[in-house]
């Protein structure tokens, strides 16, 4: 098929050529004839167009021109932003420290100031004073007690409870603010306790009795 297209195209080809050289033959006839009679002839249809011509072959590259001279330099441009700060670098060693300098010699005192306002007499200090409420209670078994201490004195008395002529000590939970309170007593709770008020100035005591009725004593007051 290949083959056929290409002897068409030849046939053609040849074709156009023996047209053309018919077409010029032709002219110069009729230019002949115009010219020896002296009649106007118009001119004929234009022809057709004869084949391109063969193509010219690509001409060698030119050489590569001199560089130029540099152009004027342009106008400064807007400065950018600002970029990120480097990392610290290494700290440098310590500088040589400095000469002391003399200290100064002391000035003189100066005038007295006036005195200031006499203030408001102070509270007297006094030695401290006990009181104890009731001094002697009794009370029966499984029963409560209570004792309240009270103390004056500037400064300000600190107050203890102990029990006399005895190494039991009493139990923390029994005593506030002066107050000496027992619940559920026992016959062993029966003693002298002192209350005892103490500041700088010296201290004051006051006893107070607890009496404890065992079963016995109980049951005959009924």
């Amino acid at each position: 098929m290949q083959r056929n297209r290409r002897y068409s195209d030849a046939i053609t080809n040849t074709t156009k050529a023996e047209m053309l050289k018919i077409s010029g033959f032709l002219s110069e006839i009729k230019t002949h004839l115009c010219q020896s009679t002296g009649v106007t002839c118009s001119s004929g249809p234009p022809g057709p167009p004869g084949p391109p011509g063969p193509r010219g072959q690509k001409g060698a590259r030119g050489r590569r021109g001199q560089k130029g001279k540099p152009g004027i330099k342009g106008d400064q441009g807007i400065m950018g932003s600002p970029g990120r700060d480097g990392k610290q670098g290494i700290m440098g060693p310590p500088g040589l420290q400095g000469e002391a300098r003399p200290k100064g010699e002391k000035g003189d005192i100066g005038p007295v100031g006036m005195p200031g306002a006499k203030g408001e007499p102070g509270e007297s200090i006094s030695v401290p004073a006990v009181i104890v409420s009731p001094t002697k209670l009794s009370v029966n078994e499984r029963g409560s007690a209570t004792f309240q201490c009270s103390a004056r004195g500037n400064p300000q008395p600190a107050i203890k409870w102990r029990r006399v002529n005895s190494q039991s000590e009493i139990s923390k939970s029994a005593i506030l603010r002066g107050r000496l309170h027992f619940q559920n007593v026992k016959g062993s709770d029966s003693g002298l306790y002192e209350c005892s008020a103490e500041n700088i100035l010296g201290n004051a005591r006051a006893v107070a009795e607890l009496v404890v009725n065992g079963r016995w004593f109980h049951f005959a007051v009924k």
